[in-house]
């Protein structure tokens, strides 16, 4: 996850318990975002930078459990009985969000706040990529505030 301490010598405490661990010791990474935007347009560096330090160390991919893999709203969706055709994923980038809802037959409205342009959108629309498409929101907005009116519907 993420760790504005990750050092050195914590990558290396990682990859002894990895090698102690062997095959039976998991690997688990909650997401590969590569920024976080800040504002005025700069950014940190995402989680996605600390889990590829230890996969490359230990020489093995990690599971990620958050997006865009569909394991953590698979577990959501089972405990509490969700209904993908009733469920609207709300997020403000393509490639962990948007693609999560969309893998997971959810509705997907993007927010144009975060990393993603309406511009890029756009470029996923118009190609005939299926991996690009599948990038592809249902609905976008230039503000979450933009979608509390219809909340009060």
């Amino acid at each position: 996850g993420f760790d504005e301490h990750f050092s050195y010598a914590k990558l290396c405490q990682a990859l002894r318990y990895l090698l102690r661990g062997g095959t039976d010791c998991l690997l688990v990474g909650t997401n590969r975002d590569h920024r976080l935007p800040l504002e005025g347009g700069t950014a940190i560096p995402g989680t996605g930078c600390l889990v590829k330090a230890v996969e490359t160390a230990a020489q093995r991919e990690a599971f990620i459990i958050g997006k865009p893999n569909r394991y953590m709203f698979d577990c959501v969706a089972s405990e509490f009985d969700i209904d993908p055709a009733r469920t609207i994923m709300v997020g403000d980038r393509l490639d962990t969000d948007i693609l999560m809802g969309n893998t997971c037959g959810l509705t997907t409205l993007l927010t144009l706040t975060g990393v993603t342009t309406l511009d890029e959108v756009k470029g996923h629309q118009e190609s005939d990529c299926p991996a690009r498409q599948s990038l592809v929101p249902d609905y976008y907005v230039d503000s979450i505030a933009d979608i509390l009116p219809a909340l009060g519907d």
